[in-house]
């Protein structure tokens, strides 16, 4: 059984809320570049696009931290959140001049870019008291990632490209009506006088490292998200193909995320980083210069386990370790700021430029110099930073 008959109320609403959710980024991520591609935006227009989205996780989530704590009221605040974005994303139907699809990405950013933090802290707090691991709610987010993935890719091979925004909207909908069946969970105001503050968890050399080596991690993986689907049809691929690769380490990762939450504690966080950080290198490599090679692109797929799913399932366990419950909704955003935002950003923007200049293989060994400078860091850094 998924939830035991006490945790179900609470947890299958948040559970279906990831699903719809996620199926918005399985869409959007491997399939707008191409959409953005068929209206004639360059290489480096879609970069600035694609990263609008990741840059607004610097400053976004903190604000939105700041009204859930001031209210104390994390549904509302997230319902809000799901259907701003959803009202945003409608005009991306009627445009296609890059100025117009800036500013409409601008606004839905204001409301996109700080959902995932939301719902997970709302996770977080609404199964404290039931025996759920989180990573089994955010299968939910897995499952519906794959499902849109793989049925987009459908869809496109089909009816064409034109099919990315409208489908987005369909799966942003019932995300919003999924919002009002989640359970309300009051932000808690911990009364006791406070012997640190959330700056000084910030500045400890341990949670500097974590959110130096997230940073580089996502900056590794930018290329992926913003132009794996345009590096594929490059090659050939169909839609359907690039789904069904899109889909394939999800689905692995689903595994991971149901049946493993509570394995990883058992294991040293160094070796399981380290793992993240060879298998990357690994990958980037592949997918640059081997991507005409279909089982070669199926085990780098294989690897998105491990390099995205298995070092965010690491990350939360960071976070709950380093940062006690008082600030672990600081230490949440904080991550999405950093490490997603700035990280992720940086990297979709640089990578905007690099792909015209250099080409897809040099920009993808580029990832893979990224993740060696974070494997590198890490074995610099010495054990002792860990427990």
């Amino acid at each position: 059984m998924m939830f035991s008959e006490k945790a179900r109320p609470v947890a299958w609403p948040l559970f279906f809320f990831y699903f719809f959710f996620c199926a918005v980024v399985g869409v959007m991520m491997p399939y707008i570049s191409l959409y953005y591609k068929s209206i004639g935006l360059t290489a480096s227009e879609i970069g600035r696009l694609m990263s609008t989205f990741t840059l607004s996780g610097i400053l976004v989530p903190h604000f939105w931290g700041w009204l859930t704590a001031k209210i104390g009221l994390p549904k509302r605040i997230l319902q809000l959140g799901i259907l701003g974005c959803f009202i945003a994303v409608i005009p991306f139907n009627w445009s296609d001049q890059f100025e117009t699809l800036w500013l409409l990405t601008c606004t839905m950013a204001l409301f996109y870019s700080a959902l995932i933090p939301m719902t997970d802290s709302l996770a977080v707090r609404s199964i404290r008291q039931l025996d759920v691991p989180y990573t089994r709610l955010r299968a939910g987010g897995s499952i519906g990632y794959v499902f849109a993935v793989t049925g987009a890719g459908f869809l496109i091979s089909q009816f064409g490209i034109v099919v990315v925004i409208p489908t987005m909207c369909v799966f942003m909908a019932l995300a919003v009506v999924t919002s009002f069946f989640l359970k309300e969970q009051a932000y808690e105001v911990n009364q006791q006088k406070a012997t640190t503050s959330f700056f000084a968890l910030v500045k400890n050399p341990e949670s500097l490292l974590f959110f130096g080596l997230a940073f580089l991690a996502f900056m590794s993986h930018a290329p992926f998200n913003v132009f794996f689907a345009v590096h594929l049809s490059n090659f050939g691929y169909s839609g359907e193909q690039i789904g069904l690769l899109m889909a394939l380490g999800v689905v692995i990762e689903i595994f991971l995320f149901l049946f493993f939450g509570n394995t990883i504690k058992r294991f040293d966080v160094v070796h399981i980083i380290t793992l993240c950080f060879v298998c990357g290198i690994i990958r980037w490599l592949l997918v640059g210069w081997f991507a005409s090679i279909a089982w070669v692109l199926i085990l780098t797929q294989l690897f998105h386990c491990i390099t995205f799913a298995l070092f965010h399932m690491v990350s939360i366990e960071q976070i709950r370790r380093l940062f006690p419950e008082r600030f672990a909704g600081q230490g949440q955003a904080m991550y999405s700021a950093f490490a997603i935002g700035l990280g992720g950003g940086l990297g979709m923007v640089i990578t905007g430029y690099l792909w015209e200049w250099m080409g897809g293989a040099w920009v993808f060994t580029l990832a893979a110099c990224v993740s060696a400078l974070a494997l590198t860091t890490l074995l610099v850094s010495q054990r002792r930073w860990f427990s």
